[in-house]
């Protein structure tokens, strides 16, 4: 069976796509990821190949991508879909001829691109109008807990926003908090040994300590300590 394995532009084998060149349907390629690679007949959107060179035209700063299918050489193995860039797509030196099932698969597989494309800019076009719409929310409750604020209805307006799930205005709490602290302190302890000394340390003696060290205004609970090591002075 013989094979076109023309491609767009002035495309050769073992050179990757650029600007708006890129294979056509058919050609047996690899897509290059890195040091990995995918390899098999290639079928491409048509609808972003053609939107490659109005793209690059209007701007070359823009990354452009491109999703594909390529059908591997084994039949029982499943399609490979990806976006890639040109660059990523290499005309592979050695063409194999395109199997006697290719008809069959390349048609659906356009379409299901197709459909993907579709998908995304549905779900694109969903994300921009939840974010439009939580901005709205966000400008209207500011507006409100202002009127709020002006008309002294701020009790109201706050269980109401409760109510409905949405955040109410921002007031200052003054909040206590009970903090564990570790640190180490020096005491000066009589006892006729060092481990004598150590065991006559109690949490009084430990108390003392701290407030002569942070201020003796400062009142400290003392739950647990560990007495490190003692030596003579």
């Amino acid at each position: 069976m013989s094979m076109d394995v023309a491609v767009a532009g002035n495309m050769s084998s073992g050179a990757p796509s650029t600007g708006g060149v890129f294979p056509v349907d058919g050609v047996f390629v690899e897509v290059r990821e890195g040091a990995a690679w995918t390899a098999g007949w290639l079928v491409a959107d048509p609808t972003e190949v053609a939107a490659l060179s109005v793209t690059r035209a209007a701007d070359a700063a823009v990354e452009r991508w491109v999703s594909v299918a390529l059908v591997p050489v084994s039949p029982d193995a499943p399609p490979w879909f990806g976006r890639v860039r040109p660059d990523q797509v290499v005309v592979a030196s050695l063409q194999r001829p395109l199997p006697v099932w290719w008809d069959r698969v390349a048609g659906p597989l356009v379409q299901v691109l197709a459909e993907r494309r579709q998908t995304r800019a549905l779900r694109e076009e969903l994300t921009t109008t939840q974010t439009g719409h939580m901005k709205w929310i966000e400008s209207l409750a500011s507006d409100a807990r202002e009127w709020a604020d002006d008309n002294s209805l701020c009790g109201q307006f706050d269980r109401f926003m409760e109510e409905h799930g949405l955040a109410g205005r921002s007031r200052d709490f003054t909040v206590d908090v009970s903090v564990s602290l570790s640190l180490s302190v020096t005491l000066t302890i009589s006892a006729t040994g060092e481990s004598d000394a150590e065991e006559r340390v109690d949490k009084y003696d430990v108390e003392e300590a701290l407030r002569s060290r942070f201020g003796s205004c400062e009142e400290f609970t003392i739950d647990d300590f560990t007495v490190e090591s003692a030596s003579e002075d």
